[in-house]
Parts: structure tokens; C-alpha cells; sequence
């Protein structure tokens, strides 16, 4: 069931690669022998209606002052001290 699986997905992929490389190679290579043909081919609308446009808008940034930073002493305090801990001092000698 295993090895069926296997060459499923092995075919499965060699095949979508086929066909993409079948649309390359067509979508490259056809022409038409006048304007009014390629107005009417699909291909050459799809890749005529999505060429990018350049858009852009420059806003300018509005800088206001929002009030001043005023700066305030803080002391911080210990909560715990180290005998709070009951940890043991280092052995003596």
C-alpha cells in the first residue's frame, strides 16, 4: 500500500511539473498574426491587465509636542534581606 502511495505522488509531481513547464513554454513562445487576434486571446489580456502601477503618497509628519518629561527621584527599597532567606553562611575553617 505503501510503494502504491509512492508512485502516486512521485507521478502526481513529475505530471504538475509537466504541465507547468508545457504553460511556460506556450505562454513564451505564441504570437498572433495581428492586433485584433491577441485583443482576443486570453493569454495576452491576463498578462496586459496586471502590469503594475507606480503609486505612492508622501504624507508629511505632523510633530506636536504632547508635554514635557519631568523627571522624579525614586528610591527603591529592599524587601527582603538575606537573613529573611535563612540561608546558612559559608562553612569556617
Amino acid at each position: 500500500m505503501q510503494e502504491r502511495m509512492r508512485w502516486i505522488s512521485r507521478w502526481m509531481v513529475w505530471l504538475s511539473l509537466s504541465l507547468v513547464l508545457w504553460t511556460v513554454a506556450v505562454e513564451s513562445t505564441h504570437n498572433h498574426p495581428s492586433k485584433t487576434a491577441a485583443a482576443s486571446c486570453s493569454i495576452c489580456v491576463v498578462a496586459r491587465s496586471t502590469s503594475p502601477t507606480a503609486s505612492s503618497v508622501h504624507v508629511k509628519p505632523v510633530f506636536a509636542s504632547i508635554g514635557l518629561l519631568q523627571e522624579k527621584e525614586i528610591i527603591a527599597k529592599a524587601r527582603l534581606d538575606a537573613s529573611d532567606l535563612d540561608i546558612r553562611g559559608p562553612p569556617t575553617v
